[in-house]
């Protein structure tokens, strides 16, 4: 059985060059060309089964998760995601899936209508949502922890439903281990 394993192996190997021999010749190029080119790869962290890192993020990848990661806003007394809110959402997905060491806080916003219950609890439905909608994208649950803040942190002042648009939104806090990282404030 080992010698079969070790065999289908190296076999697969030969075989994987073989094609790899062949589409280049096939593409015009020969290897002595394909080779003059290439560059060394730099060193890489340990990568889990699928290729993805699991080496602890950089200050500098956290920079750059915080510019990309997109909040996203609600209707007037919904929790439901609209079409750009789910565009958005799966782009956050896409960041969260390539960075299997980052966590995210999820959290949840209302304007200043209805009571300061009412409003929590709208703003814990929006988190939900927000993580529903991520999950189903294939982010894991267990990278997802949420909080509602109701009305109590405001990006604009009280005003009309028309003004109080960017407060009724889900934020995104990127932690990274036990310790607030950076947000999408």
């Amino acid at each position: 059985m080992f010698v079969f394993d070790r065999n289908r192996r190296v076999l697969t190997a030969v075989a994987a060059a073989g094609l790899m021999t062949f589409a280049m010749g096939c593409n015009g190029k020969n290897q002595a060309a394909a080779n003059s080119g290439a560059q060394e790869a730099p060193e890489t962290a340990a990568v889990d089964a699928e290729g993805f890192s699991q080496a602890p993020i950089t200050e500098e990848e956290l920079a750059v998760l915080r510019a990309n990661f997109q909040r996203v806003h609600f209707d007037f007394d919904a929790a439901q995601l609209d079409e750009p809110s789910r565009d958005l959402l799966a782009q956050n997905a896409e960041i969260l899936i390539r960075n299997r060491a980052v966590t995210v806080r999820i959290e949840g916003h209302a304007d200043h209508y209805g009571s300061d219950e009412y409003n929590l609890a709208l703003g814990q439905r929006r988190a939900e949502a927000v993580r529903s909608y991520l999950t189903a994208l294939g982010v894991p649950e267990d990278r997802l922890t949420l909080i509602s803040y109701g009305e109590l942190r405001p990006l604009v002042g009280d005003g009309d439903r028309s003004t109080q648009q960017p407060n009724r939104r889900a934020e995104f806090v990127v932690i990274d281990g036990s310790d607030v990282a950076l947000s999408s404030y």
